[in-house]
């Protein structure tokens, strides 16, 4: 029987029941997303959320709407805040501490602060990727390779991607905003970080992607709250004028098209532009029509007015409900819902902490992917510039941020110090809590541990050690001054 199926590629290796197995080094699948001549093909119908004009709609998503700003700016002045240090791989060994001690001094040298740079690497959190070029410049006293700066390159310039097949990135094309001029950044001088949680692309999927439509309702929503307002709550304004007559006077010639248009302009303008103020107010004709008959009856009804067509119910309590709804909704996607904590007596103390460990838990894993991207990104070209051996690279550590309590934390050691975990003067706690406290650090200073302590109870249960000294004051015997 002929097999209808078509030929198999001779340079592919698959699994079969006779065959062999695919070869360890080779790569056989392909990223999902698809990129044409260096654009990203996007599943969007909305062409707000395409090409770089997403951007443009989370940046004003972000300037525009006050719970996305304070969320954001929440967000960074913690991951700007986590302490940095260097450190040898090996605490002993003496050039790995030296060389820890220049990459610290190369880090504090730039232009940018590190700070500033940290908190501009974490947006990636929100756009979906951030891209900061490195520069550098030789240093005057043993001519090495420095770091003179670390520069953000805004999202929107971005325009087009270099990748492999396989996904991995070799660079990208930047639109110049000042001229237009296409620029290519090679991957191994930029510092990127993307988030590819949701998807493979190079500009990931931030935060923003779900924060930005709920943005655009927020607005429509707050501008009809406005006009509510304006309307004075009540509804929308009617005019009533002798439209007929004034058209068959003007087609008679008692009245120009001008003096028609004179006459309307008035309560026309007041219709369309009914917002309530201080100066709020219209004259109208207080003649009434006039019956056609004989006797040419009046109407009750004046020939000009202005009232407001009303409905049953007012939707403002409905509106503001709604409102509050969104702006719930987009804190609980950036974890700072405990901010809205408290709004009309609601929420409580536990439920508010408990937020905001968590959140501090997302700022904590930020810092960690910034650190691992900054090792490979930063430390990296350093040394293969300079030709430094590898042995002597440091590592980074950053500082977790956490929310803790100080009462909490003494109390706690109050209690492991009744149960026996007695704390030294120089236990590392001790300065750990002043950190906490804004405190220095205690001094350092030459602890006998077989001298008396009150506050070294096990320096009496340590044979050999002298007995502590009684109070001369206190009652009972006194220590005879005799040997």
């Amino acid at each position: 029987m002929t097999s209808t199926e078509p030929p198999l590629d001779p340079n592919v290796r698959i699994q079969t029941e006779g065959g062999t197995n695919p070869s360890p080094t080779r790569t056989a699948g392909r990223p999902g997303v698809a990129i044409y001549g260096g654009f990203i093909v996007e599943n969007e119908n909305d062409s707000r959320f395409t090409g770089t004009e997403k951007y443009k709609t989370y940046t004003n998503a972000l300037l525009n709407t006050s719970i996305i700003g304070a969320g954001v700016r929440y967000f960074l002045n913690l991951v700007s805040k986590a302490a940095w240090r260097v450190e040898a791989k090996d605490p002993e060994n003496e050039a790995q501490i030296e060389m820890a001690e220049r990459i610290e001094k190369i880090m504090n040298g730039m232009k940018t602060p590190w700070h500033r740079v940290i908190r501009r690497a974490s947006m990636y959190r929100f756009y979906g990727f951030s891209l900061q070029e490195w520069t550098m410049r030789v240093d005057e006293e043993d001519g090495a390779f420095v770091y003179d700066d670390v520069a953000p390159r805004s999202q929107r310039t971005i325009e087009r991607w270099d990748v492999t097949r396989t996904g991995e990135v070799l660079g990208v094309i930047q639109r110049s905003p000042q001229d237009h001029e296409a620029i290519y950044i090679p991957r191994g001088k930029m510092v990127y970080l993307v988030d590819d949680s949701l998807d493979d692309s190079p500009e990931g999927a931030g935060l923003f992607r779900h924060l930005a439509g709920r943005a655009l309702t927020l607005n429509r929503y707050e501008l009809l709250e406005a006009w509510g307002f304006e309307r004075d709550l009540r509804g929308t304004p009617i005019g009533r004028a002798p439209l007929a007559e004034l058209a068959r006077m003007e087609q008679s010639g008692e009245l120009t098209a001008a003096q028609v248009a004179a006459l309307r302009a008035p309560i026309e303008t007041f219709v369309k532009n009914a917002i309530k103020g201080k100066d709020t107010g219209l004259v109208v004709d207080s003649e009434p029509h006039r019956g056609t008959g004989e006797q040419e009856t009046p109407i009750s009804m004046p020939q000009y007015s202005v009232e407001l067509m009303r409905g049953e119910t007012t939707s403002q309590p409905d509106m503001a409900n709604a409102i509050e709804r969104l702006n719930r909704e987009m804190a609980r996607v950036m974890g700072v819902e405990h901010l809205l904590l408290g709004e009309n007596s609601q929420g409580s103390f536990a439920m508010s902490k408990d937020k905001s460990e968590t959140f501090g838990l997302i700022v904590t894993s930020t810092l960690q992917e910034i650190q691992e991207a900054l090792e490979k990104d930063f430390l990296d070209p350093l040394f293969e510039l300079n030709g430094w051996d590898d042995e002597l690279r440091p590592d980074f550590h950053v500082a977790q941020i956490q929310f803790r309590d100080i009462e909490q934390i003494t109390n706690s050691l109050s209690q492991l110090a009744k149960a026996g975990a007695t704390i030294l003067p120089d236990d590392p706690a001790i300065n750990e809590i002043r950190d906490q406290m804004g405190l220095p650090h205690q001094p350092d200073r030459e602890i006998d541990m077989m001298a008396p302590n009150p506050l070294n109870p096990l320096a009496a249960a340590v044979p050999g050690a002298p007995p502590p000294e009684e109070d001369p004051n206190a009652g009972g015997e006194t220590k005879s001054e005799e040997t």
